[in-house]
Formats: C-alpha cells, structure tokens, sequence
C-alpha cells in the first residue's frame, strides 16, 4: 500500500469516526464535520425537510424534526455548534438568560447583502405579558420585523432534564406593500441545546413557508439565510 492511499483511508476512518460520534446523519459533508469538530458555527441552506441533518432519539431532536415536518417549509436554514460540557456546565442556564431577555433583540446588527450595509434585524422588541407553567415560559412579544413591521410573535421556551427548545413563530400575516409574503404561523426560529455524551450540541432552524417567485427566490433566500444566522449567531456568541 502506497502513503497516498493509506492516508486516504485513514481520512475515510477519521471521518466516520467523527460522524459516528455525533448525533448527525449523512447529510454533513467531511468538510461540515471538520467545521463542527473545530467547535465553530456551521450555517446551511437546506431547502428542504429531507436535508436536515440532525439525527438524535433526543426528544428535544425528535420535536424539532416534528414541528419542521407539519410545517413544510420552503425556505429552510440550519445552525450547528458544538461545546464542551465540561467547563460549560451551565450553558443552559446562560442560553436560557438570552432568549428570555427579547427587549434586547431590538438593534441586533444585520448586514443586507442586497443593500451593502448594515440594519437593525428588528428595530423594537417588546414584551407583552409572559406566562409560566412548570418546566415552559410563554413569551407574548411584539417585534418589529422589517420590512413587515410590528408583528405579534409568541416565544415558547420548554426547558427539561432532557433538553432547551426555543420557538418564535408569527402570529399573524407578514404584509409589505399590500402582498401577504408570509402566512400567520408559516414562520418559525427554533433553538434546540441537548447533551450528548461529553458535549452540549446547539442546533438551530430557520424555517419558513412562503410563494416562490422566479424573479426574487435568490435574493429573498439570502436575506431569510443571512437573518437566520444573524439571530442565531447573536446567540450563540452572547454565551
């Protein structure tokens, strides 16, 4: 065996190794894989339910492939980061702190591709009431969601020995310039944080189910994928 073909192998070995130890299936590429392993955010466009690559008997998992599923969306957008728990131990508490603080996504910087410079992702947040039941906190917030405008955005929060799920949905039609773009409902941020072995796995979606138009689909899909990791991002970094 020549040491271009044992070092290829042992790529190959590496490689299932380090899918086979996380709670991913094939979907990722060697080059995702090496992306995650680094610890450093992994942003995907993925179009479709059938591409999402989370791949866990994790309850949290399961519900997030679920509420993917019914939705069917069009637009889709996944958000992978890993950490260590050790030294991390209390990661959940921490992300749990950022995403019940929703006044503070009010000035989130958002780069626009399109424009070539800099917006707030929402320019006001507001919280109307919050509701707790247990081991859940509903949020009820107003957004301001541009181009929309002020949106009524209900933020459910489950926290469990098992799992963190964060939904942000809309809770009613995203109108601009008379065009209902987006549906009630039919637009959807999830944030999933789960254990798995030695590490914390933070998976996020960006989902949403919408016309397709010829002319637009390009750039209304860059927007929606660079709005997905701008929140998720913001997260990700405040913990």
């Amino acid at each position: 065996m020549n040491k271009t073909t044992f070092f290829a192998l042992a790529l190959v070995a590496l490689t299932a190794v380090s899918a086979a130890a996380l709670p991913f299936n094939d979907k990722l590429s060697a080059e995702d894989l090496e992306t995650i392993n680094k610890g450093e955010v992994l942003i995907k466009s993925i179009d479709k339910y059938k591409n999402m690559s989370i791949d866990s008997d994790n309850p949290g998992a399961e519900r997030v492939r679920l509420i993917v599923n019914n939705l069917n969306p069009n637009y889709l957008a996944e958000i992978i980061q890993v950490k260590p728990i050790k030294g991390n131990e209390d990661l959940d508490v921490k992300i749990s702190a950022v995403l019940e603080d929703v006044e503070s996504y009010a000035g989130i910087p958002y780069w626009s591709v399109y424009h070539n410079r800099y917006f707030n992702l929402y320019d006001t947040a507001k919280i109307n009431s919050i509701t707790e039941d247990n081991n859940s906190k509903l949020i009820d917030s107003t957004i301001d969601i541009g181009p929309f405008g002020l949106t009524n955005v209900p933020i459910y929060i489950e926290k469990n020995d098992n799992f963190l799920l964060y939904q942000m949905t809309n809770n009613q039609n995203l109108n601009h310039m008379g065009i209902t773009c987006v549906q009630k409902k039919n637009m959807k941020s999830l944030i999933l944080l789960f254990k798995d072995g030695d590490n914390w796995f933070l998976y996020g979606i960006g989902a949403v189910k919408a016309p397709k138009l010829a002319m637009f689909e390009k750039r209304i899909e860059r927007s929606f994928i660079n709005k997905t990791k701008t929140f998720c991002s913001y997260v990700f970094s405040k913990i």
